[in-house]
């Protein structure tokens, strides 16, 4: 070889080395990039899973507008809080619809960024139709007064009747949406960064094969490819023909395992076991962690060798756990969240048809809960919460599901429950349970529940309209006068869904 020819080698290697760096920052990268947007893709899901609460607030506000004029009793607070409710939800609809500030779950600010898709903007274009109107009519009941509700509450109302589950599941279809494209954008990133992972190792193993030449024709260069390899931010080792056996490890290698020069002539297995997709890395001082690892053949003239990338990836899995976490439950109570009990829902749904079982669906609505808010505060209010929300388990079977849909609702499953007179037990036990005194610190509270029951087969053989009419018994059983459950009821002008 000529001094030539060394020099075009050694700059053909170097340049492998650096885009095998650019490649591999480039992965990690994007590891961070879609953590981020997929922290911000959650705040969206969760912001679109509020829209329904908010008009269901709206809905109940109006509700007790109506009870108040009827009864002669003081508007103010509701009409307080139909306000706060109308410019949160118009708010957040318009930052959906073109992007525009608003607030958090903790009262934050936040800007929220318009949303992409064609379908998702299909639902947001449906949603403010029946928005706007209704819009309206709020608005006329808020600017008018305590004065003018017997001209502008009645419209209002009548429109919430009769268009807010129209709201309620187009706020759930654009839910649905954000999470399937944050899941492709999820796996479109991972394409991504798997693509750099690969073209980074191919540069690295360009650059290992010039160095090999080199060695082989001279073993005093053999420095530069430990030089090279100690480079690498992965750890890298190479294996004997036996696979098995290493026979050189760089700096980043060692530094994983906790070894120093001891490392060569270790078996690979000492360090590494598991199958692929959960290897555990076990360290010199005895810790461990989880790791993927890539094997590539090469060849050093006549002799076979093996390159053996190992990742440490603990990190990564805790981060991908936490924002499942998030995305799946609700922080305060640490129940199930709307999405995890949705999909929870449409499982046992097809459970219950296969084995021919009947299942009920509770909708949960506190009573007084906005009174204990008004008085002792949101601290308070939230430690109330936590412990519905233990009550609710302990009212459970470990098989049904309790889950927290937003701010004083909640939901249940309650699977293969033989009869309806099942279905009201339990929801006889709930009533009672939250209907005892709760002490949160020096203050002995009171609230109650209406439960609304909607039961498969009899009620629907879809998930998501067994909700819907669980949600309309609920309001029955609010208007009978709270405290108690009701039975979904079809109208007698509609007719039972097939089984």
């Amino acid at each position: 070889m000529t001094l030539t020819d060394s020099s075009h080698n050694s700059r053909a290697a170097m340049a492998a080395v650096v885009l095998f760096l650019v490649f591999d920052f480039s992965a990690l990268a994007l590891n961070f990039w879609l953590t981020s947007k997929i922290e911000r893709q959650a705040i969206g899901i969760n912001l679109a899973g509020r829209q329904r609460m908010l008009s269901q607030r709206m809905a109940k506000v109006l509700l007790q507008l109506e009870d108040a004029r009827q009864d002669g009793t003081d508007p103010s607070t509701p009409l307080a809080e139909l306000k706060v409710t109308h410019d949160l939800f118009d708010l957040t609809l318009q930052g959906f619809s073109q992007g525009h500030q608003t607030f958090g779950g903790a009262n934050e600010e936040i800007f929220l960024e318009a949303v992409n898709g064609e379908e998702a903007r299909n639902v947001l274009v449906q949603a403010n139709a029946v928005w706007l109107p209704y819009r309206e009519m709020v608005l006329a009941v808020i600017q008018g007064g305590a004065g003018n509700l017997g001209t502008t509450l009645p419209p209002a109302a009548t429109y919430a009747k009769q268009h807010n589950l129209e709201i309620l599941g187009l706020m759930n279809r654009l839910t649905t949406e954000l999470e399937r494209l944050t899941k492709a954008e999820a796996v479109q990133v991972r394409i991504y960064q798997g693509a750099a992972f690969i073209l980074a190792l191919i540069n690295f193993i360009g650059a290992f094969f010039l160095y090999s030449r080199r060695i082989g024709e001279a073993t005093k260069n053999l420095g530069l490819l430990d030089e090279i390899l100690n480079k690498v931010s992965a750890s890298v080792m190479v294996l004997g023909e036996d696979g098995a056996t290493i026979i050189m490890a760089n700096r980043t290698a060692r530094a994983l395992f906790c070894y120093q020069d001891d490392m060569v002539g270790r078996r690979l297995d000492t360090l590494v076991s598991g199958k692929e997709g959960n290897m555990i890395g076990l360290r010199k001082d005895g810790t461990s962690f989880l790791a993927i690892t890539e094997r590539t053949e090469a060849h050093l003239g006549s002799r076979k060798l093996y390159i053996e990338t190992i990742l440490d990836i603990t990190q990564q899995r805790m981060t991908e756990e936490h924002l499942s976490s998030l995305a799946y439950h609700d922080l305060l109570t640490k129940l199930p969240n709307r999405l995890h009990f949705d999909d929870r829902l449409n499982v046992e749904v097809d459970h219950a048809q296969r084995k021919g079982q009947t299942l009920c669906v509770l909708f949960i609505d506190l009573d007084g809960f906005k009174s204990v808010n008004d008085t002792y505060g949101h601290e308070v209010g939230d430690l109330l919460l936590q412990d519905v929300a233990v009550r609710l388990m302990r009212c459970l079977r470990e098989s049904d599901t309790i889950s927290r849909r937003g701010g004083d609702e909640f939901t249940a499953i309650i699977n293969d429950v033989g009869s309806r007179e099942n279905c009201a037990k339990v929801a006889q036990v709930i009533v009672s349970q939250l209907a005892k005194p709760f002490s949160i610190k020096t203050h002995e509270l009171r609230v109650g529940a209406s439960v609304g029951i909607s039961v498969y087969p009899t009620d629907g053989v879809d998930g998501q309209l067994l909700l819907s009419r669980a949600d309309e018994a609920m309001y029955k059983a609010k208007q009978e006068g709270r405290g108690r459950y009701c039975f979904y009821s079809m109208p007698s002008n509609e007719e039972a869904t097939p089984v």
